[in-house]
């Protein structure tokens, strides 16, 4: 019989089912183990689908830091564990959002949060759930934003409800900037407009542009403009001999000539020389070309399009020189004519044999007969300051009826003349040209010196929202188009020198951006070889050049460059403006100011090529065919601006 003993030895060294016992007590950690793979992959998903909503919930509620009152952490960790529930969508996963911290001087949210995930498989091995931690954090690309919209406001934006759409889009543009509006409808911007902003770090500025920018009377005294007429330009078309032989080097204070017409000045200001007006070289009165010219557009004499006062006033003591008349006297002519035609006219005289008489009569620049006249036509005659002045003649023809004898007897013959007069007058550029008619008392009608000036002027940079409502709602359609002068003074807004000091230091925290928007090219009115002065209406750089009165042509050399030295055609002038316009964009953009440009249905390539190439990138410039389009372009210009990125 077998003890107690001898049975426990028996049962130690026998090794059968060893494998199903080993087995057995293995199985179970087998299967967790193989199954954590799949745990872990679950809890990754997750995770993924966790940071994308914490992600999301960063980037919705940062704005909110700048709130006032600003946020706590607890209702900041409130609202981003709603927004992570709503996005993740998971009932099955615990979260918790534990930290929530923000720092507005960095316009920084941080968030962390926390996700715990039941697990299938390693829960048989005692781990019931999975734990990870997210974080996320949402800044501004640049904590400053400064931009300036730089838009057409030309005539041509009255057409096809182009101004009406612009002012909608601008608006847009503000809201979406201002209060990150995310739909620009006509009701949503409406209901925003007198919203005061929820972003405290951004700041607008409005360029409305013609032919002219409009900077403001209130700079009428600022240290940067040209108040004393130190400017090489300043004296530009004016003249005070009466006498084109002699070039005029003294200053004009055109602020004064505004105040000798009783006429304000409007606010507009004229191209600096090259390459001034395509750059940003702060004014000073040590260079005097730097400084800003106020407009004053020439009065032009009689029968030209700007044409307001008198050209001959008494404070003009300087007078014509004269004139020489002719009259050739027939008398017993047989016929005369009826109406008014001078060829009929002619012909009478012609056609009467009577041999005429002549006569001559001459009178100096002051009235006074010259005794005996001369009998041949003199080549020129001396105005008062001695310049000799070459004649402009007319003929005219008069008939005066002669009846001799009565009744029956009665006969009637006419006695003809042809009076040929010449005048020895002032040239049409004589007479624009003169100072002395800018006087007290000459009275001002029709034109004005401040020509082509838009009503409305600029908005410097301005973090007043109601500001910018007011310019934008303010904008009008008139004049012709200058991209130049709306960019130049874009990049004017935006740097942080003279004449508008509003701009923040280059390279700092600030992004400066610029908008141009126009619905057309660079225009002039126009470039004629025959017109006064070159052209029919003043311009940013004044009048193209000057007719001299012996005929000869000169150029200012104020618009034109080496490409384009002597205009003969509108285009050569607007190409010019072209080349300053691109240079101009690329100062600007050197100085890492960023430049989108709209081109609203654009008429030609060169148009396109001038606006892409104006632009920082290809991708930055935009060309909608219709006005209706241009809410949707500038909502997508600042969303781009407003974006925020992850920077975790």
């Amino acid at each position: 019989m077998r003890t107690f003993a001898d049975l426990l030895k028996r049962f130690h060294a026998d090794e059968r089912g060893v494998f199903a016992v080993i087995f057995g007590l293995l199985a179970i950690v087998l299967v967790a183990f193989a199954g954590a793979a799949v745990d872990y992959s679950s809890v990754e998903t997750a995770r993924t689908r966790a940071q994308v909503a914490l992600d999301s919930a960063a980037l919705g509620l940062q704005p909110t830091i700048f709130s006032t009152p600003a946020p706590t952490s607890a209702s900041l960790k409130a609202s981003a564990l709603a927004l992570l529930n709503e996005r993740l969508n998971d009932s099955s996963a615990v979260t918790a959002v534990d930290v929530a911290t923000f720092d507005t001087g960095n316009g920084t949210l941080h968030l962390e949060a926390t996700l715990t995930v039941n697990t299938a498989f390693v829960q048989l091995v005692g781990i019931p759930s999975l734990t990870a931690r997210v974080v996320s954090e949402a800044t501004r690309k640049r904590i400053n934003l400064e931009v300036a919209l730089v838009l057409d406001n030309s005539g041509s934006m009255a057409q096809l409800s182009r101004m009406t759409n612009l002012k909608k889009a601008a608006l847009c543009a503000m809201n979406v900037l201002y209060n990150a509006l995310d739909e620009c409808t006509d009701a949503k911007v409406t209901a925003t407009n007198d919203v005061a902003p929820t972003e405290q770090r951004i700041w607008m500025g409005i360029v409305p542009f013609t032919g002219f920018v409009n900077v403001g009377t209130g700079y009428k005294n600022a240290s940067w403009m040209d108040t004393t007429g130190l400017s090489s330009i300043a004296n530009d078309n004016f003249d005070d001999d009466d006498n084109d032989a002699t070039p005029y080097n003294g200053a004009v204070n055109r602020f004064s000539l505004y105040t000798k017409i009783g006429v304000a000045w409007r606010g507009c200001v004229e191209a600096r020389p090259y390459p001034y007006d395509t750059d940003d070289t702060p004014p000073s009165t040590a260079n005097p070309d730097t400084l800003f010219v106020p407009e004053f557009a020439p009065d032009t004499p009689s029968g030209y399009s700007n044409s307001y006062i008198n050209d001959r006033p008494s404070a003009c003591t300087n007078k014509d020189g004269g004139t020489w008349t002719k009259t050739s006297k027939k008398t017993g002519c047989a016929a005369t004519w009826s109406g008014n035609n001078e060829t009929k006219k002619a012909a009478a005289y012609t056609n009467c044999t009577s041999s005429a008489t002549d006569s001559y009569a001459q009178v100096k620049w002051d009235g006074s007969a010259v005794t005996p006249a001369a009998t041949t036509q003199p080549a020129t005659m001396q105005a008062q300051n001695g310049a000799p002045i070459a004649a402009t003649c007319s003929n005219s023809y008069t008939s005066v009826t002669v009846t001799t004898g009565s009744g029956r007897n009665a006969v009637t013959t006419y006695t003809l003349s042809l009076v040929r007069t010449c005048s020895y007058q002032f040239s049409d550029r004589v007479l624009q040209e003169r100072l002395c008619k800018y006087a007290s008392g000459n009275a001002v009608s029709g034109g004005s010196p401040n020509d082509d000036c838009p009503t409305n002027p600029m908005t410097p940079l301005t973090a007043t929202k109601a500001d910018i409502k007011t310019a934008i709602n303010a904008m009008a359609s008139q004049g012709y188009t200058n991209i130049h002068q709306g960019a130049i003074w874009g990049f004017h807004m935006l740097s942080p020198t003279e004449p508008l000091t509003q701009g923040a230091d280059y390279g700092g925290a600030t992004s400066k951006v610029m908008i141009i928007m126009t619905d057309g090219e660079n225009t002039v009115n126009s470039y004629g070889a025959n017109a006064l002065n070159m052209a029919n209406t003043f311009q940013a750089y004044g009048w193209p050049g000057a007719r001299s009165q012996t005929g000869g042509v000169s150029y200012n050399g104020r618009i034109y460059s080496t490409d384009h030295p002597y205009p003969a055609s509108d285009a050569d002038v607007t190409a010019a403006m072209d080349t300053r316009t691109e240079e101009t964009c690329t100062n600007a953009k050197a100085e890492g100011i960023a430049i989108y440009t709209i081109g609203l249905n654009p008429p030609n390539q060169k148009t396109i090529d001038l606006l892409t190439n104006c632009a920082t990138t290809a991708s930055m410039a935009y060309f909608p065919t219709d006005s209706s389009q241009l809410v949707t372009v500038f909502k997508k210009i600042a969303d781009e601006l407003a974006n925020l990125r992850l920077s975790q």
